[in-house]
């Protein structure tokens, strides 16, 4: 758990999505695949009607989301000092030996130390977000990247008892020299023992949510009740509400149901397309808290962010 107040803002967040559009339907054997990952549960009320696919390879969407990133907040690929990849477990597994030198050459990341983040699954992302915090100890760190990355390359796979997987990355800048979007006030993540093992329950799942919750808000010397929004998971709508509620929360605090319904569940890029989507559509306020959350069989992550004031 890590709570920090300098003023180091988060901004310039971009959102690339895999090219095809797909419905969750068209996957071969669909039916048979979610009947035997759901049994007798009706998919209509999953709330997930497309899902994009990437056609082409993993980097390339990549380059583009650090691209947009960077032509939004003026800042030239040479000023980056750092660039925190982070993604799930069987993605890694899929990423080329060369994947981190091949984004750095076509951004022209020149004086860019890499890193990446794993092994927690879809919770990598809020994980990258407090390291990427944390490389401001160093006075020289002016700019770092953090970008959030998955893909599953089988439809097959896609097909979940908690989720239909879409593909997309995502990546924003933490700077200096901005007060960005939002800035991180406080940050957890905690582990769920049952989960990791394939036995989680209905009360290990809210356990280890609610210790991350307490964390984050005894930190920030905050309260449940001022968060205006959480940018959650995208998980299957009624899992999703359902994990809201045992946190704590209304079902009119969450974002996620429009962009669930589009993209379906996009790994460790989750949450970052929340927060883009909603401030498109409402606006992040300065000073207002909100929460980005993500949950994964084993974890449970969370930031709590700030919107920043010009």
């Amino acid at each position: 758990m890590t709570s920090d107040y300098e003023e180091v803002g988060i901004g310039s967040f971009a959102c690339t999505f895999g090219d095809l559009e797909c419905k969750p339907e068209d996957i071969p054997d669909f039916d048979a695949l979610w009947q035997a990952v759901s049994p007798g549960t009706d998919f209509a009320v999953m709330g997930c009607a497309t899902f994009r696919k990437m056609s082409g390879q993993a980097e390339e969407y990549v380059v583009d989301a650090i691209r947009r990133t960077l032509l939004g907040a003026v800042v030239s690929p040479q000023d980056i000092d750092h660039i925190v990849f982070a993604t799930s477990d069987p993605t890694l597994a899929l990423l080329s030996h060369d994947f981190a030198v091949r984004v750095l050459d076509a951004v022209g990341l020149v004086g860019c130390v890499p890193h990446v983040l794993s092994y927690q699954r879809c919770c990598s992302s809020l994980t990258a977000l407090r390291y990427g915090r944390q490389l401001f100890s160093d006075p020289y760190v002016a700019n770092v990247v953090v970008v959030g990355l998955d893909f599953t390359p089988d439809d097959r796979d896609r097909v979940r008892t908690y989720a239909v997987f879409g593909d997309a990355a995502a990546s924003c800048l933490l700077t200096r020299r901005d007060p960005g979007r939002v800035r991180l006030v406080s940050s957890a993540i905690q582990v769920d023992v049952d989960g990791l093992r394939g036995r989680d329950s209905i009360m290990s799942r809210k356990k280890v949510a609610d210790s991350a919750l307490s964390s984050v808000l005894h930190a920030s010397g905050r309260q449940l009740e001022q968060i205006t929004k959480v940018f959650a998971a995208n998980l299957h709508q009624p899992l999703t509400l359902f994990n809201a509620a045992a946190a704590g929360f209304q079902p009119d605090k969450l974002h996620f149901a429009d962009t669930l319904s589009a993209y379906g569940h996009c790994g460790n890029c989750d949450w970052m397309i929340n927060l883009v989507d909603y401030h498109e559509r409402f606006g992040i306020l300065p000073g207002e808290l909100y929460l980005a959350q993500a949950s994964a069989q084993g974890f449970y992550a969370c930031g709590l962010l700030e919107g920043s004031v010009s």
